[in-house]
């Protein structure tokens, strides 16, 4: 479940076990070839506080919840310190989502992080939220952009959810009057190739063309299908950025760089849940993950021997992408855009 995180200036709770394995892995696929600055598109930042009321069996209900922890900005750049030691990470955080949460105690944290320039802030927003008010929060806490989510709608449901009823047209026209952001990470079953996310994206784009759309976890396309179709749909997807969160397999970035404009393309590492050891296991539209730490969505276990030797899934992430932007021929420059460049210009900085 959550995990307690206990800020101060030397310490950290060890929110992963680095091993000699994640050392050699580090060195022998990461090191040489990770860009000096990265701009993390996609960070979950918030503090015991404002999430200690959700009941375990709400965290329970999604694997994603079980293995995430609490986590301070200050946290957030003591892990990465850790894990890429040769490397300035600054990056754009937000709150959790969770309808059971503190949404308004996490804005009004992440915000206060803004103005010590701990992070970039993006506001999450409920859809039922009045727009004035929200436009009023927004504009004090100089947030870069909002971050809806469809588990805000209907009690969590993570089902059949439509753009523009988990962030409302008024909410929309918050951030094309201003100029600012959205992250998206889209619901319904069929993720990105979904006709009616397609639809609705494309209506977004039109209709509030000074709003900049960030697509997240490509579309949530953990597979090559979601992508590929996504994109067929969609046709020219230079109106969009597209994050690479939580996304692993070298198919879905093979795709994701023949078709989508490296300039369009944000690092994004999802910290706050993604700090154990293991693989993912995919076909055409299905993923597993498998893991050596103990949750109780983990039953694809391996020999003791096998999961021994698993390092951290941000490194696989990491080594996922440095290998494709090689194999696509991108330049240097192309690779800093991706691990930051694209990311300020996309939030305005």
């Amino acid at each position: 479940m959550l995990k307690a995180s206990y800020t101060g200036e030397f310490f950290m709770l060890p929110f992963f076990e680095y091993t000699p394995v994640d050392s050699m892995f580090y060195r022998k696929y990461i090191a040489l070839r990770i860009p000096s600055k990265i701009f993390d598109a996609h960070v979950h930042v918030f503090l015991n506080e404002h999430v200690d009321m959700i009941p375990e069996e709400s965290i329970k209900s999604f694997w994603a919840s079980e293995c995430a922890h609490v986590l301070s900005c200050d946290d957030a750049h003591a892990c990465a310190r850790e894990l890429y030691p040769d490397t300035d990470y600054t990056f754009a955080g937000f709150p959790t989502a969770s309808p059971e949460a503190d949404t308004e105690g996490m804005n009004e944290y992440v915000a206060r992080m803004g103005r010590e320039g701990k992070c970039t802030p993006l506001m999450m927003v409920r859809p039922e939220w009045n727009a004035a008010e929200i436009e009023e929060t927004f504009l004090a806490g100089n947030f870069a952009g909002l971050k809806p989510y469809p588990g805000m709608v209907g009690g969590g449901s993570r089902g059949e959810v439509g753009i523009f009823d988990f962030l409302p047209h008024a909410q929309w026209d918050i951030i094309n009057r201003h100029k600012k952001a959205v992250m998206l990470h889209i619901g319904r079953k069929e993720r990105f190739a979904d006709e009616n996310n397609i639809r609705d994206l494309l209506t977004a784009r039109d209709t509030y063309p000074d709003a900049t759309i960030i697509i997240a976890h490509l579309g949530r396309s953990y597979c090559p299908y979601y992508l590929e179709e996504g994109l067929r749909k969609i046709g020219d997807p230079a109106g969009f950025y597209f994050d690479t969160t939580a996304v692993i397999n070298p198919d879905v970035y093979d795709i994701a760089f023949d078709a989508i404009p490296a300039g369009n393309i944000l690092y994004g590492s999802d910290m706050h849940v993604l700090f154990w050891h293991g693989r993912r296991e995919w076909d055409i539209k299905d993923y597993y993950n498998i893991t050596r730490e103990e949750y109780s969505w983990n039953i694809n276990r391996r020999s003791p021997e096998e999961e021994a030797e698993y390092t951290l899934f941000l490194y696989e992430q990491m080594k996922s992408m440095l290998d494709a932007i090689e194999k696509h021929g991108l330049t240097e420059e192309q690779k800093y855009d991706i691990f930051g460049n694209n990311a300020l210009r996309a939030l305005g900085l």
